[in-house]
């Protein structure tokens, strides 16, 4: 499947949930997503936010998100799990909806739902799944391909240089949500750039290594980035690998 629509979603659950909500999320909405054309693409623990659960979620274009939304929000296998999905959440409207700017396949590595199902089934599923990282990166109002441009040239080639696992740019989708059951953030100036590393230490000696890069796309940003740091769950295509 090409997808070139993203929504990233950010959840605040009720204290304690998260790990209910995982297994439950994983157990009922994955398979029951892709059966009406959506890809779930990971599922991470918020490493500085406790009670947050993050996900991605893909879809071919525009109108396969609205054909997928319509039929998965007002089918009978959401009415029979809605209640109790949302019971464990507090707050759900931190969402953005994204299109990619380079190559989705490196998103995942080829990494599946069903590919991880297999592995889990076989006793083969890798425990270790590392840290991915979501920088957002807001420019000043109108710089943002002046910000693109930046971190093409300055940012990517130290990443390359260093061993870092780029999976991908991503700026906001601005056509109309179609679907305004669920609200999306649709900022004009913002990239966002998704990187996967083998752990949080790992992760801080990246830092450091591309101080120089950071201070040459600086001069576009508007506000200093804050990076969220993910911890994929056991089931997450989206994941680090060696």
């Amino acid at each position: 499947m090409t997808i070139t629509v993203l929504e990233l979603r950010n959840y605040l659950l009720k204290p304690d949930a998260l790990e209910h909500f995982i297994d439950y999320f994983e157990a009922h909405f994955i398979a029951s997503q892709q059966a009406v054309g959506m890809s779930v693409l990971g599922q991470f623990r918020a490493i500085a936010y406790p009670d947050h659960f993050v996900w991605l979620r893909g879809f071919t274009d525009m109108a396969a998100r609205l054909n997928g939304l319509t039929d998965f929000y007002g089918g009978a296998f959401w009415a029979k799990h809605r209640h109790t999905t949302n019971n464990m959440i507090l707050d759900n409207d931190d969402v953005l909806l994204l299109r990619p700017l380079s190559d989705i396949a490196d998103l995942t590595c080829g990494v599946t739902a069903e590919s991880l199902a297999a592995d889990m089934a076989a006793g083969t599923i890798a425990t270790q799944t590392g840290l991915i990282v979501v920088d957002r990166y807001r420019a000043h109002a109108g710089q943002r391909q002046a910000l693109i441009e930046s971190v093409q040239t300055d940012l990517l080639p130290l990443y390359a240089r260093e061993g870092i696992q780029v999976r991908g740019l991503f700026v906001a989708e601005t056509r109309e949500n179609t679907y305004p059951r669920l609200p999306v953030i649709q900022n004009p100036d913002e990239l966002v750039v998704i990187t996967a590393h083998n752990g949080e230490a790992a992760y801080r000696e990246n830092q450091a290594k591309i101080q120089s890069a950071i201070k040459a796309i600086r001069t576009h940003l508007s506000q200093t980035p804050e990076p969220l740091l993910l911890s994929p769950t056991l089931r997450s295509p989206i994941r680090y690998l060696a």
